[in-house]
C-alpha cells in the first residue's frame, strides 16, 4: 500500500520532464521503501540524512496527505523506542518535507504526532486525521 501510495505522489513526467529518481523526495523515499522491502531491514541507519531537502516542486497536497494518513496505519507507536532511522518515519519525513517544507519531530506515538501536527497547522492535522481514520 505504501508504494501505491508514493506513486501516486509522484509527479510523473507531466511535470519534471525526466525523472529525477533519489533527487527527488518521493523517489529517493520509494527506493529506500523498496530497499527496505527487499533487505527485509526495518531500520536504515543513515538514510534520513540524505533526503533531498532541495527538492521544491509542489506536490499535490491531498494526495501527500492522504500518503501520510495511511503511513500512520503501519506505525507501531513505539513510544520511548521510537527510532529516526526506522522506514516508516523515513518516508513521513520525506512526505512532511513535501507538504510542510519540513520534516516534524515524531514521538513514537500517532495520537501525540496528530496532536502536534494539528497545533502547528489545524488544516492539515485535520485532513491526515481523516484520512487516518478511513478504512481502506
Amino acid at each position: 500500500m505504501l508504494i501505491k501510495d508514493l506513486s501516486n505522489c509522484c509527479l510523473k513526467d507531466s511535470y519534471c520532464q525526466s525523472c529525477q529518481g533519489e533527487k527527488c523526495l518521493i523517489g529517493y523515499s520509494q527506493k529506500q521503501l523498496i530497499d527496505s522491502l527487499k533487505s527485509r531491514e526495518e531500520f536504515l541507519e543513515g538514510v534520513l540524512d540524505e533526503l533531498p531537502l532541495y527538492d521544491v516542486k509542489n506536490y499535490d497536497e491531498e494526495t501527500i496527505l492522504k500518503s501520510i494518513g495511511n503511513l500512520l496505519k503501519q506505525c507501531r507507536n513505539c513510544k520511548t523506542y521510537h527510532d529516526e532511522d526506522c522506514i516508516i518515519n523515513i518516508v513521513r519525513s520525506a512526505l512532511e518535507i513535501a507538504i510542510l517544507g519540513e520534516s516534524h519531530e515524531y514521538e513514537g506515538s500517532v495520537l501525540m504526532y496528530l496532536l502536534a501536527i494539528s497545533e502547528e497547522n489545524p488544516e492539515v492535522g485535520m485532513k491526515i486525521k481523516e484520512y487516518f481514520n478511513q478504512t481502506s
